[in-house]
């Protein structure tokens, strides 16, 4: 059976609920039934029944966070994604899901409503000024490029710049953005039944609760996992959640902290920041895969021309032009890895902010003991892909994991005055 006040799970045979303090009814009438003179078998199933329907009521006044669910008809290919919502039937002190369908949603208004306006708006925070300097260098870059390339002006070469990344960024900011960085980093819709069947109440649950707590967390997330061994989530867009295969490996309350943090990170929309540092660079990418396409154009050509002279300076100009192609691509490539070091090192504070955030989130939901625990046993094994990028500006575990234990003492004081 579940509390019907917090939604954790409890026995039948305790007095109070572990977790928030509240007293089990069950509990209580099944002491009243054993105490009473002369009570019979009969009476007690009668008052077993009379208690469920007791708690039935008070879970519907207090806006319950759980009903039962017939939903083993849908589809598995389906379950944890935007598909039809459950057939959900007769309260049950045994079986309880969670129908985030049911929620209400909020959505932006005016400029808001428009996805980049949104982003942009969400720039003005102080925590944000690193990401903000990155932004405006990659237009800057773009600005001179444009510039020196097309032989522009200085001001129409910047607006060129502007133009162009903007561009980018509403790509990036798009759900052609999500759909790249899915498969950028393999995360694929889960088939597989037995894993479907566990994912989906923990998947329900979690996204109940942060939806109830915010409103405006998109209607249509949607869970996919990639082959990563590495325990590990991430979150992207609006609508996209990512866990690692070797997540399976820990328990549902684990799983379901860290889904929770995702959804915290979902909740302050800074999921949008993935989103434009790993699609919204994609601009300057492109300019040097250009520059060092024309450096193979040009050793090809210059080795051509030394077919074409003789013996001596044919070789001459073939090792200069061998020389200069292998120099500029070198060049090319370690500016793109300074670049790209810059862009982190710029990002990493504006990271780990968020990811404080998050935690607080996944705290604020009641997945806070879960997660410590998780953080304070991390394994050894390596992330790949985005994942290793995002972990690398991650705060150390062991912040995250005293930050908690401050907002645990904090709420304890709190419940005390």
């Amino acid at each position: 059976m579940f509390c019907p006040k917090c939604g954790k799970e409890i026995s039948p045979d305790e007095q109070f609920c572990w977790n928030c303090g509240t007293e089990n009814k069950r509990f209580v009438s099944q002491m009243q039934a054993a105490e009473k003179p002369g009570a019979s078998e009969k009476d007690g199933r009668y008052l077993q029944e009379q208690d469920r329907n007791e708690l039935a009521q008070e879970l519907q006044k207090t806006e319950p966070e759980a009903v039962s669910s017939d939903s083993a008809s849908h589809d598995h290919r389906s379950l944890l994604s935007d598909s039809t919502s459950g057939n959900y039937g007769s309260l049950s002190s045994d079986s309880v899901s969670y129908d985030y369908r049911s929620l209400p949603s909020e959505k932006e208004s005016g400029l808001k409503s428009f996805y980049i306006f949104d982003f942009l708006s969400g720039l003005t925070g102080k925590s944000n000024i690193p990401l903000c300097i990155f932004l405006v260098l990659n237009v800057l870059i773009i600005g001179i490029i444009c510039s020196l390339f097309l032989t522009l002006p200085i001001p129409w070469g910047l607006l060129s710049g502007v133009l162009l990344y903007g561009a980018s960024v509403t790509v990036a900011l798009s759900p052609i953005g999500e759909f790249i960085i899915r498969n950028q980093n393999n995360c694929r819709e889960i088939m597989d039944v037995a894993t479907v069947n566990r994912l989906k109440p923990i998947f329900d649950e979690v996204y109940y609760k942060a939806k109830k707590k915010n409103p405006k967390i998109s209607g249509d997330v949607r869970l996919f996992m990639n082959d990563d061994e590495a325990p590990n989530a991430f979150a992207t867009g609006r609508k996209t959640v990512c866990i690692t295969r070797g997540l399976l490996d820990y328990d549902d309350e684990t799983i379901k902290s860290i889904l929770a943090h995702e959804f915290g990170h979902l909740s302050h929309k800074d999921t949008d920041r993935i989103l434009v540092v790993a699609i919204g660079n994609v601009v300057i990418t492109g300019i040097t895969t250009l520059f060092q396409i024309g450096v193979i154009f040009f050793h090809c050509i210059m080795s051509i021309v030394a077919l074409f002279m003789d013996a001596e300076d044919g070789f001459w100009v073939s090792v200069f032009s061998a020389f200069a192609s292998f120099l500029s691509l070198i060049f090319v490539r370690g500016i793109m890895k300074v670049w790209t070091a810059l862009g982190v090192a710029l990002c990493m504070k504006t990271s780990r902010s968020n990811e404080y955030e998050a935690d607080e989130f996944a705290f604020s939901l009641g997945y806070g003991e879960s997660l410590c625990a998780f953080l304070s046993n991390l394994s050894d094994a390596r992330p790949q892909g985005l994942f290793a990028s995002l972990a690398s500006s991650h705060p150390e575990p062991t912040d995250r994991v005293e930050r908690l234990l401050q907002l645990a003492q904090e709420k304890v004081l709190l419940e005390v005055e």
